[in-house]
């Protein structure tokens, strides 16, 4: 495997859908319900946990894209090859391979939840998820410019959603958000680290960075992605604290969806489940550039065609939707990738861009002694 790809101009995507990509990745199942989680440990002080995991994710795609500047045209399982080796970066590689399509059936798994939940209490798991799976292959085999495309048109049309939110701003309580900064330091950490699985979702710039064409644009382009995302997640942390009291907060499972039971029109009653309707748009990108990221892991470490990768991704994720039956169990399941994709999204990029570096500077020591040999 070489560790830079050779990515033909017909396949690649511009910068700019790059952002498009990283922020669609971002906003997904995780804002139904992230409040109650986060305002769980910072109480009213959860926008400013919200605010600092924002700063804290900006901070780690700089890393990332400091990372990958280092090669022409790596991909983080080229990235790994060169750093650990052979055998090691290939573990290192399927690892990673197989933590995007986790996140891919996590945010499958739950979003199936919020419809039984929701619109169609009776509707199988195996149907749903065979939906979804089946549009999501079907797109992914145009290959990442269909997908790139596909994601365009779904922030597109969906972006809306978050300016139904005026409707519970009417009724806003706006002493909820006072005293500020009562929560201590370590409250408003653990508030941060309760964002892990929202906020997740930038790390697919390791895969996609050998697609990307005008490299030289893509700090911009993905960082403004990011901060899209961490304004709509601290708008509608806002929204929820000065619209539930603390107490009701606690008990609301799905606090963004009941925001938009406040939605009112003469000729809908129950705006939520359209809202619930239209998000598969959003959760559909989050889905497919998981799968194709790793299905193009696998690939790059084993050879296997994408056909091949996605035959042996799918039934997988697939399997595990229908073994995931009760609550308890989608919340375990949340719970474990919470803390494992801590690990991989912000903890590790910080660790391989040292070890990239500290490799580079090894070698442009070699090559210096080697011109001083030659030289005399």
């Amino acid at each position: 495997m070489n560790i830079n790809e050779n990515v033909k101009p017909t396949n690649t995507i511009s910068a700019y859908l790059a952002g498009f990509l990283v922020h669609a990745t971002q906003l997904g199942v995780g804002v139904l319900g992230y409040q109650r989680i986060v305002a769980g440990e910072a109480g009213h002080d959860a926008w400013i946990s919200v605010l600092l995991a924002g700063l804290a994710t900006h901070l780690t795609v700089l890393v990332i894209i400091k990372t990958l500047q280092c090669y022409p045209s790596a991909d983080i399982y080229g990235i790994q090859l060169d750093v650990f080796g052979k055998w090691l970066g290939t573990v290192f590689g399927t690892m990673y391979a197989i933590y995007f399509f986790l996140s891919a059936t996590v945010i499958l798994r739950t979003y199936i939840e919020v419809v039984q939940t929701w619109v169609f209490p009776n509707l199988p798991t195996w149907v749903l998820s065979a939906i979804i799976l089946f549009l999501a292959i079907y797109t992914i085999m145009g290959g990442i410019r269909v997908v790139a495309g596909y994601t365009f048109f779904s922030v597109s049309v969906t972006i809306w959603l978050v300016c139904d939110l005026y409707y519970p701003l009417q009724y806003a309580q706006w002493e909820y958000l006072f005293p500020i900064l009562e929560a201590s330091a370590g409250q408003l950490l653990k508030g941060m680290l309760a964002m892990t699985l929202s906020n997740i979702g930038f790390e697919i710039l390791y895969a996609i960075y050998p697609y990307i064409q005008n490299k030289e644009r893509l700090p911009r382009s993905v960082q403004t992605g990011v901060l899209v995302t961490n304004l709509i997640y601290t708008f509608v942390m806002i929204v929820s604290l000065v619209f539930f009291s603390e107490g009701q907060l606690m008990r609301t499972i799905w606090a963004t969806l009941n925001l938009k039971k406040m939605v009112y029109f003469p000729i809908l009653e129950r705006f939520e489940l359209i809202a619930i309707s239209i998000w598969l748009l959003v959760v559909l990108p989050n889905i497919m550039v998981f799968i194709w990221s790793s299905a193009r892991g696998f690939k790059r470490l084993f050879g296997w065609n994408l056909r091949s990768s996605m035959l042996m991704i799918l039934p997988v994720i697939y399997l595990i939707s229908l073994f995931l039956v009760s609550r308890n169990d989608i919340n375990k399941l949340n719970d474990i990738f919470a803390k494992i994709g801590l690990y991989m999204a912000y903890v590790y990029p910080f660790f391989l861009f040292v070890l990239v570096k500290w490799k580079q500077r090894k070698s442009r020591l070699k090559e210096g002694a080697a011109d001083a040999t030659v030289q005399k």
